[in-house]
């Protein structure tokens, strides 16, 4: 039984972790929703179009993913000098932190004009080919401002100001319904552009927020003891480098899990344009509800970070156990609800019989796995916290393309389940790096307390 201290000290835990989480977790469902949006008006303009933004979607995915988990870094990093009140460093871990979002988005913007021909070489359906490579061009020219805006958004998250993004993220939303109404359907003068509308809508939306947050960040009150843009500061190799130590590995073991869902997604693509179609509608609304625990993992990054900093294990441990249980509570809420009206949430996606049947099949494989991604995630969050990211990296490797990606294959093609089997593979990947990094966490902190108590006699 938790005696009273220790429940009341949970309890506020839990209470101060939503009071960040929740405009994080409200911002990764709008961010979510911006691609929710363009789903529901790709699928309302037809199934071709809906399929092509699927593949599209999938070849984009591992280097957004990529993007987020190398500037993810600047949370913990800020975090922990916030906790050991080191505030002359922060405006410079920023400062390098653009830096390098421009220097990696121009590579980026290069290979996504060239991602086109990969869908081609995996073989996938050819009538939808010409607007996967231009949807991926019309986004390729939204890389540096996507890439600035991760770097302004972990910076600013690390600080617990969580509310500005939420607020530019939620703009994002009728912002990029209306611009891709205008490209889509061509107003304005603008000539109709079909699937490759939607890309260079949110482009501009892309750029449009970066601008936002970079305004709020330049001139708020509440960083201008920081002096974060006081003067001209050149590239530094060695805290560029600090940035990469860290954030790479965390780029690696995101895009593991992510390279999976795009790969699944990819050879899904050879299928029939119903399935395609209804493996994106289900993976859309995954993705949907898997912002929530994407969204509370930041939070638990910069709460375990902060007492990291502090040198506070009671913390730590109470931010992770914390974090953990609230992902899993949501992620079972959102299980249920996919169980008991997959037919109602399809719905909203396609008027079309086929995908709705299609979609509704991988609800069921979503649910089950709705559980172990909450998990897997929010025990990644805790594991950031402690800067520990080399052993997550290798845990995901293994879980995901070990596991998961062998499982799935060989149940969808050999025993011939289809896009069925991959899903089964989905759910042992996730399944696995959930007990791992749980199990890693758990492990850290016993080691932490036996250097304490070591310490101390």
């Amino acid at each position: 039984m938790l005696n009273r201290d220790r429940l009341t000290r949970l309890r506020l835990e839990a209470r101060t972790m939503l009071a960040i989480a929740f405009p994080t977790m409200l911002a990764q469902l709008a961010a979510m929703l911006v691609n929710v949006v363009d789903v529901i008006m790709a699928g309302h303009l037809s199934s071709q179009a809906l399929a092509a933004i699927s593949v599209g979607i999938n070849l984009f995915n591992p280097i957004m993913v990529a993007a987020i988990g190398l500037f993810v870094a600047l949370n913990p990093m800020v975090a922990h000098l916030n906790g050991e009140e080191r505030h002359e460093d922060i405006a410079e871990v920023l400062r390098q932190g653009l830096w390098l979002a421009v220097l990696l988005a121009l590579p980026a913007m290069l290979a996504m004009r060239y991602l086109g021909g990969l869908a081609v070489f995996i073989g996938v359906e050819p009538s939808v080919l010409p607007d996967v490579d231009g949807y991926l061009k019309a986004l390729s020219w939204g890389q540096v401002p996507l890439f600035a805006f991760f770097a302004l958004r972990f910076f600013n998250e690390g600080l617990f100001n969580t509310k500005p993004v939420m607020y530019i993220q939620f703009l994002a939303v009728p912002l990029n319904a209306f611009f891709n109404w205008v490209f889509m359907y061509g107003h304005f003068g603008v000539p109709a552009m079909g699937a490759v509308g939607l890309g260079y809508a949110t482009s501009l939306v892309w750029s449009l927020i970066a601008l936002a947050l970079l305004a709020y960040t330049a001139w708020t009150p509440r960083y201008r003891e920081h002096r974060l843009f006081g003067a001209w500061v050149r590239p530094h190799g060695r805290r560029m480098l600090e940035i990469l130590r860290l954030g790479v590995p965390m780029a690696v073991s995101l895009g593991m899990e992510v390279l999976l869902f795009a790969v699944v997604g990819l050879l899904i693509g050879r299928m029939n344009v119903a399935t395609i179609a209804g493996h994106q509608i289900a993976i859309n609304l995954a993705s949907l509800t898997f912002m929530i625990p994407l969204g509370l993992s930041m939070a638990i990054t910069s709460r375990v970070g902060y007492f990291a900093g502090q040198g506070s294990l009671s913390g730590i441990r109470q931010a992770g156990v914390v974090g953990v249980s609230l992902s899993g509570l949501f992620m079972w809420a959102s299980a249920s609800l996919f169980i008991l009206a997959p037919e109602f949430l399809v719905g909203f996606y396609t008027p079309d019989p086929a995908v709705q049947a299609a979609a509704a099949q991988l609800l069921f494989f979503a649910a089950i796995f709705q559980l172990s991604d909450g998990f897997q995630v929010s025990g990644q969050g805790a594991l950031r916290g402690l800067k520990d990211t080399q052993v997550p990296m290798l845990t995901n490797t293994f879980a995901y393309w070990a596991v998961g990606f062998p499982i799935g294959w060989w149940m969808a093609e050999p025993q011939g389940w289809g896009a069925k089997g991959y899903w089964l593979g989905l759910v042992a990947g996730l399944s696995v790096a959930a007990v791992a990094h749980n199990g890693r966490f758990a492990w850290l902190c016993q080691q932490r307390a036996a250097l304490v108590q070591k310490a101390r006699v």
